[in-house]
């Protein structure tokens, strides 16, 4: 039997991106779990971020997607052409486990949840042409999980993961996590991610848990404890709250994340206008000393980025510029996102009414305004966004974010800040060159001159 795993492109109708520099983790994960269950299966796996993908050239028996909401489009599509050639499809990811109706069309089998206890038996029903509408994989414990599969890949990439736990404490309301996850957090023995990452072909990591510290400070300095002993000369970043940081124990938990190889964390600023942050209800993941303990952090030799959303309806024109303000504030880089009613979450039942009509799910992107707002219009959002991310990652911005990460954190810490920092800037800027590219169509209404003009006014 014969298993095809694709990662589907996160550009604009389907249009390749250059992807990410790390291979799709789910991918190559369900090839170990693959390995694990069924041996004599044979796998491919497919990113079609960086390789072009055409149906009529898969020779499976069996092909599965995993599909996050950008991706969904573009994944029934072909779906939908597999199908029509006589293959077999699996669905499974958040999108799926959010909309299962929606996705049920598209597929001989969707996957709800997680897979570890229903994919042999998935792969034994494909087999024998019996496959079930609906598998729900429930929520394992996270006991003897199966490596991730490395070497299957047709395409290069930079960075590997690895993952301690499936989760998160906080209840944003933007974040689908805590309910794709099944409201509570797993965690993996700390013996089992030790070796993982030991026995690992890569240097550099994303640890992709969707918090790296939140979950249990005393269990995280102890996580951290045991790779600082027991792995040498590898590198990892992550994402991770604010709260955590302000603990009794935060300069151990902090000491020792650099001493596992923690080079850089994107931390949870989420918004900085206190009625947005209230109504994401991620108030109590900032803490009251959120500001100290960026500072703290970068002190211990870690680099910071910050996540923010702008946009939200709360959200006024000169929070765009704050966020710019901010950052020189601090002397740190942002992440900055349009704020994105993700369905399944609940923020998209509160900004339902208001979403605009004519967006497929490919426009749920991080960059494009999707709802109405009481003041902005969506063009508007849009070019102020992209005016913030260019004024952010000039070359001299980040070289002087660099030189405020400590000296504790030389030299991989500098290296990763220019690795993330430097690539994220281009990116932005490739968007944005295409987006200019636009007008002269007459697709967009604004300028950015005019827009600035606007808020002036």
């Amino acid at each position: 039997m014969k298993l095809v795993l694709i990662s589907p492109p996160f550009g604009k109708k389907g249009q390749m991106s250059k992807g990410l520099p790390i291979a799709p983790p789910v991918l190559e994960y369900l090839a170990g779990l693959t390995y694990k269950v069924r041996p004599d299966v044979e796998v491919q796996l497919i990113d079609a971020n960086k390789e072009v993908f055409r149906p009529e050239e898969v020779d499976a028996d069996l092909v599965g997607f995993t599909v996050l909401t950008p991706q969904a489009p573009w994944a029934y599509k072909m779906a939908d052409k597999l199908r029509a050639m006589g293959k077999k499809v699996v669905l499974g990811g958040i999108h799926v486990t959010a909309l299962p109706d929606e996705a049920k069309p598209h597929a001989d089998a969707i996957v709800l949840g997680e897979a570890e206890l229903i994919w042999k038996e998935l792969l034994e029903d494909a087999e024998h042409n019996r496959l079930k509408p609906v598998y729900n994989g429930g929520y394992p414990e996270l006991k003897d999980l199966p490596f991730p599969v490395t070497n299957l890949w047709n395409t290069r990439y930079v960075y590997g993961y690895f993952q301690t736990s499936r989760g998160c404490p906080h209840r944003c309301t933007f974040c689908s996590v805590h309910k794709f996850f099944g409201g509570r957090v797993r965690m993996r023995p700390i013996d089992e991610v030790v070796r993982e990452v030991a026995q690992s072909k890569w240097r550099l990591f994303w640890g992709i848990d969707d918090n790296i510290w939140g979950v249990n400070v005393k269990r995280s300095i102890e996580l951290y404890r045991e790779m600082s002993l027991n792995i040498k000369g590898k590198w990892w970043f992550g994402s991770g709250d604010l709260v955590s940081v302000q603990h009794p124990r935060s300069d151990e938990l902090l000491k020792y994340a650099r001493r596992a190889g923690l080079t850089a964390v994107l931390v949870g600023w989420e918004s900085n206008n206190l009625r947005s942050l209230e109504e994401y209800k991620a108030v109590t993941k900032q803490g009251r000393q959120r500001r100290d303990a960026i500072k703290r952090i970068r002190d211990h030799g870690i680099e910071v980025m910050l996540f923010i959303m702008i946009g939200g309806r709360q959200d006024l024109r000169e929070d765009f510029e704050g966020i710019m303000k901010l950052c020189d504030e601090l002397k740190v880089s942002a992440h900055p996102v349009m704020t994105t009613p993700f369905p399944g979450t609940e923020l998209y039942e509160q900004y339902k009414e208001y979403l605009l009509p004519g967006h497929d799910w490919d426009s749920f992107d991080g960059n494009t305004a999707v709802f109405e707002h009481p003041t902005m219009s969506p063009e508007e959002r849009e070019e102020l966004l992209i005016d913030l991310r260019a004024k952010l990652f000039t070359i001299p911005k980040i070289l002087q974010r660099m030189f405020q990460v400590s000296w504790k954190g030389f030299p991989m810490s500098h290296i990763t800040s220019w690795m993330i920092q430097y690539p994220q800037g281009r990116a932005f800027k490739e968007y944005a060159r295409q987006r200019m590219s636009m007008y002269s169509t007459g697709q967009l209404k604004y300028t950015i001159s005019e827009i600035h003009s606007a808020g002036r006014s």
